[in-house]
């Protein structure tokens, strides 16, 4: 049960395209590592699925791109849920949304192509966003959704959002490049043109299949989000509140929280940054009366599902910029999560590996392995979060400081590179790079636990308590 956020090329600092989401597991603890996965010029042998029965031959040539799977994938599914591949092209998969019981009678779900395998059977075998979408329309077609899903693909000038409500039907629209969206478990595309190619791609014969089970409400156009979509009183409280305050957060002002008419897209009120997105995905309703850590009214802090999540298994970021040279361009941005109190930090996805901490995640405990790292930093925060949130603050701003300043020097290094391996070079930089955040986020656990232990009441001094 995810949340996503996706910004266009003209309405960012930088000119690049942003695509983001929560991945939310459906149980606190389910680990996950960050690896890329090398190109194969002579894939042999058939793909399948550890979930659904799905299975497919391997197309013979496959590029270079990165994922974050769960660990006990033969128990659970791959779940590749994000990356970028060598030709930056960037994928996240997926935003879980729900379709409505008359279309699924019609056209049910089935035990088909389902998020455990998407990122997978997909970002290996595409070179541009709209590829994706039409790549991944077919597999939907031929082997139909084990699942409602959302998808996003993006490349240096497109973003497309693709919808798979039902068992065989699916649409896809481009994002305009001056706009932005938040989605969150909800069908949310509008009025779909079927005369523009440039913006709107779906599967063959939806328009036919609407029009012979009556599906329908509307008298006039064609409106995915009422045909497909839900919108129930479950929604109003677990999924419209965190487009509301997406929504506010980026510049578009929205006053009801449970309203149902929120738009698809829509233009920020200012040019957006990375750190934008993230603040959205970092949200548990921050200065509202629905924040779950507000203290002075019980009734409204649990209102609604919070954006994050104790249980979000990763965040991600996926930068495509124009401003730089393409060897450079991508960066995958992760948070370990819990994002609220956890950074983004910046991997170049040209690169064959991600960093040891990243990368060999393990069931049990360990400290050292991001994962666990910033859970451990999660549990200290949260357990006395009014005394402790201006330290957290206090680091969170510094790993920010630290992680653009990481992306300005390794850009500015790439650039004096006389010769050498620029995926190499890199390869190197990212494992530097992650070596100095860790070392910033150990000091700030150690902080905590000193601060903690002062918190205690299992303390006594014989001048004061007597």
């Amino acid at each position: 049960m995810c949340t996503t956020v996706v910004v266009g090329k003209k309405a960012t600092k930088n000119g690049a395209t942003l695509i983001a989401r929560n991945c939310d597991a459906e149980i606190v603890i389910e680990p996950v590592k960050f690896i890329v996965v090398p190109e194969n010029d002579v894939t042999e042998g058939v793909y399948k699925s550890y979930l659904t029965h799905f299975k497919e031959n391997y197309p013979k040539k496959s590029l270079r791109y990165q994922m974050v799977p769960y660990i006990q994938y033969k128990k659970y599914g791959i779940f590749g849920e994000s990356g970028i591949n060598s030709k930056n092209v960037a994928m996240s998969a997926t935003e879980s949304i729900f379709s409505n019981t008359q279309v699924l009678a019609i056209d049910p779900l089935t035990d088909g192509l389902g998020e455990d395998s998407l990122v997978s059977v997909v970002l290996p075998y595409i070179s541009s966003a709209r590829e994706g979408v039409t790549y991944l329309g077919k597999l939907i077609e031929e082997y139909g959704s084990h699942e409602g899903n959302g998808v996003i693909f993006s490349d240096k000038n497109e973003i497309w959002y693709m919808e798979i409500p039902c068992g065989h039907h699916w649409i896809a629209q481009r994002v305009p490049d001056d706009c932005c969206a938040v989605i969150a478990n909800q069908s949310i595309i509008e009025e779909v043109d079927f005369n523009d190619p440039e913006n709107f791609m779906y599967s063959e014969g939806l328009r036919e299949f609407v029009e012979t089970y009556h599906l329908n409400p509307d008298y006039e156009g064609f409106n995915f989000r009422h045909i497909f979509g839900t919108s129930s009183k479950e929604d109003r409280e677990y999924n419209t509140p965190r487009v509301w305050y997406g929504q506010n957060y980026l510049g578009h002002k929205v006053e009801d929280p449970r309203s149902s008419d929120m738009p698809f897209v829509f233009k920020p009120n200012r040019k957006l940054s990375y750190e934008d997105v993230g603040a959205v995905l970092s949200s548990h309703y921050d200065e509202t009366i629905y924040d779950p850590f507000n203290s002075t009214d019980d009734t409204s802090r649990k209102l609604f599902r919070p954006i994050s999540m104790n249980r979000t298994s990763q965040s991600h970021i996926l930068e495509i910029r124009n401003d730089v040279p393409e060897e450079i361009a991508a960066i995958t941005w992760i948070n370990s999560g819990p994002t609220a109190f956890n950074p983004y930090v910046p991997f170049y996805a040209n690169s064959n590996d991600t960093a040891p901490s990243y990368n060999n995640t393990s069931m049990t405990y360990d400290i050292n392995q991001a994962y666990w790292m910033h859970r451990t930093l999660a549990v200290l925060v949260e357990r006395d979060y009014d005394v402790l949130k201006t330290v957290n603050f206090d680091y969170l701003s510094a790993a920010r400081q630290l992680a653009n300043h990481m992306v300005l020097e390794t850009d500015r290094a790439y650039k004096a590179m006389q010769s050498g391996d620029v995926t190499d070079f890199l390869t190197k930089q990212n494992k530097q790079n992650i070596e100095e955040m860790n070392h910033l986020t150990m000091t700030h656990i150690g902080e905590l636990v000193k601060k903690g232990l002062a918190l205690s009441k299992l303390t006594f001094d014989i001048t004061k308590d007597v």
